[in-house]
């Protein structure tokens, strides 16, 4: 196939989706730049993770875009962004997981070219110009952003691009030294405590069970929550006897963070945007699913990147069209939360020995 574009002076990529797939979007933009070494690329993201992109080699400008879950709030950042980004004369728009509205901003730059990524079969195709490869397939998020670049006649490999966050060797040394002034000796396990809703999370006393047990065998533990979770945090300290080597960090600066996974040895957590930001900052990883199915959000190699997972549970009872069964509910009452209890610390913590750098 003929590609769509032959020689683009400037492209848009456009990605307003939460922090996991923000950080699954780097892979993409490397893929972009790699297909077009010559051409500027600029990238438009939701404002909150906008940092994670910084001196991300193929991007030559970010446009923040703020997002709203209030609908006229949303529509009038969209014609903001799109009154900026009209004068920009585009020679193409990619658009890697569209909503109505970010389709209609991708519209609205006025790029003749326009490959917009509707994930699911059932959406129409609103505004692209070009046939998305594969659309409603089972593929991992990583693959489907790669399938809107595919899609303009280029050849992109499976399996080739991973994502990344592109640290400056100071940002490294701030991470290295805010773990030596909490104390902690190497090496360090960060455990990730929060996810988007409570049944995605693992119990916290197998959390506490594990960190006693690294503390006690191994090196230190520093817990990460996020704005609203601190609670979850003062649970599993008050689970813990002694808390020596054991150290919370409360809602740090996404690139901060990354920083500070790049200076640690392994990861674990729930299935949440953080163990993406770990896993792009170059550290092993060990993920616990519940609810919903790896196949999607796990888009990494599984010898580094372990996860857990219980198979063909009947409780997963929601479901798309060709897509695996999930569970969407809040608090599991009836199955009391097995998905999740059956993923035993012993086992995590022997994943994580076998993987920690």
């Amino acid at each position: 196939m003929r590609p769509f574009l032959t020689r683009p002076k400037k492209l848009l990529a456009i990605k307003l989706r939460p922090l996991g797939e923000t950080v699954i979007f780097s892979a993409a933009l490397d893929a972009l730049k790699n297909s077009y070494p010559d051409t500027q690329i600029h990238v438009a993201v939701t404002t909150e993770w906008a940092p994670l992109l910084i001196h991300h080699p193929a991007i030559s400008r970010i446009w923040p875009v703020d997002r709203h879950e209030d609908k006229f709030a949303r529509a009038r950042a969209i014609a903001r962004a799109a009154f900026k980004l009209r004068n920009e004369n585009f020679d193409a728009a990619l658009n890697f997981h569209a909503s109505p509205s970010s389709a209609t901003l991708a519209f609205a730059t006025g790029a003749k070219v326009r490959s917009i990524h509707f994930h699911s079969a059932q959406d129409k195709n609103r505004y692209s110009t070009v046939d998305i490869p594969d659309r409603g397939l089972i593929k991992s998020v990583l693959e489907k952003d790669l399938d809107v670049i595919r899609a303009l006649g280029l050849s992109i490999p499976v399996g080739k691009y991973r994502p990344f966050v592109s640290l400056k060797p100071s940002e490294m040394d701030e991470g290295f030294r805010l773990i030596s002034s909490l104390g902690l000796r190497r090496p360090v396990m960060i455990i990730g405590l929060g996810a988007t809703r409570p049944t995605k999370c693992w119990p916290e006393n197998y959390f506490a069970e594990l960190a006693t047990r690294w503390r006690d065998e191994v090196g230190s533990v520093l817990l990460i929550t996020g704005p609203s979770e601190s609670e979850r945090a003062a649970a599993v300290f008050k689970l813990i006897e002694n808390n020596d080597r054991i150290s919370h960090l409360h809602d740090p600066s996404i690139r901060l963070l990354s920083a500070v996974f790049s200076q640690a040895s392994v990861f674990v957590g729930n299935d949440s945007g953080v163990k993406h930001v770990a896993a792009a900052s170059g550290l092993p990883t060990v993920t616990l699913f519940g609810p919903e199915d790896p196949v999607e959000w796990h888009v990494y190699p599984r010898d580094n990147h372990p996860y857990f997972y219980i198979e063909n549970l009947n409780c997963r009872r929601d479901n798309l069209p060709h897509y695996p069964a999930w569970c969407s509910i809040q608090e599991c009452i009836q199955e009391k939360h097995r998905c999740m209890k059956e993923i035993l610390p012993q086992s995590v913590y022997n994943s994580c020995k076998k993987v920690m750098k």
